[in-house]
């Protein structure tokens, strides 16, 4: 009797161990299977993707600096492959690689932007290495039409955007302008207000989950 009743007490201990092991494994499981999956999934976005930008203040090769922080905004929703990247409102930062003035000798000036990070409205960084897109993929921009700003349906030369902030002709045909008597060259003049485009010369990783 006394050793069937000990083989008893083993018998219940085995057990009570056994639930006790089942309940810890279900205790460790917070998510569902496709959730964790979720969770681990990592977007590479690669280079050559283009982003459409927006100036939120001119920018004018007569002006800048080199070294001197520049920032754009994102009008609309960044998506990659159906997934959000970077919503509207985030906040790209860059810098100013190389700027010259146009000069009196006809030179036109001469602009090159290099973007390095983007911060969206709820303060997550992201770094990215991007320039402006142009014609010849250089990212530099000159006061001609030489090089071109990618807008979202067409290129549109910083010389057409000079000739926006421009003064109409005078009717008159023999006023001539001090600027064609000196030969200036003309600025990189980009206006505040002005969507064009920037591409990625390197690939951004990033954890969509990040924006949940």
């Amino acid at each position: 009797m006394k050793f069937k009743l000990v083989w008893l007490l083993a018998a219940l201990s085995i057990m009570s161990t056994a639930v006790y092991a089942n309940s810890s494994v279900g205790d460790r499981i917070p998510l569902k299977q496709g959730e964790l999956s979720t969770k681990q999934k990592v977007i590479i976005v690669p280079p050559s993707t283009v982003m459409t930008v927006l100036t939120t203040y001119e920018l004018n090769s007569d002006a800048l600096l080199p070294g001197q922080t520049i920032t754009v905004a994102l009008p609309e929703n960044f998506f990659y492959k159906d997934t959000l990247i970077a919503p509207k409102g985030s906040i790209l930062t860059g810098n100013v690689v190389t700027v010259e003035r146009a000069s009196q000798d006809g030179t036109d000036g001469k602009l090159h932007l290099r973007f390095s990070l983007i911060t969206t409205p709820y303060g997550l960084q992201i770094p990215i290495v991007a320039i402006i897109k142009t014609d010849d993929l250089s990212g530099v921009l000159v006061g001609t039409k030489d090089n071109n700003v990618k807008t979202e349906e067409k290129a549109i030369s910083s010389q057409s955007l000079n000739n926006k902030n421009k003064k109409p002709k005078s009717k008159n045909s023999n006023n001539i302008s001090l600027k064609t008597i000196l030969n200036l060259g003309e600025n990189v003049v980009i206006p505040i207000d002005t969507k064009f485009d920037i591409v990625l010369t390197q690939p951004i990783t990033i954890t969509p989950s990040k924006f949940n």
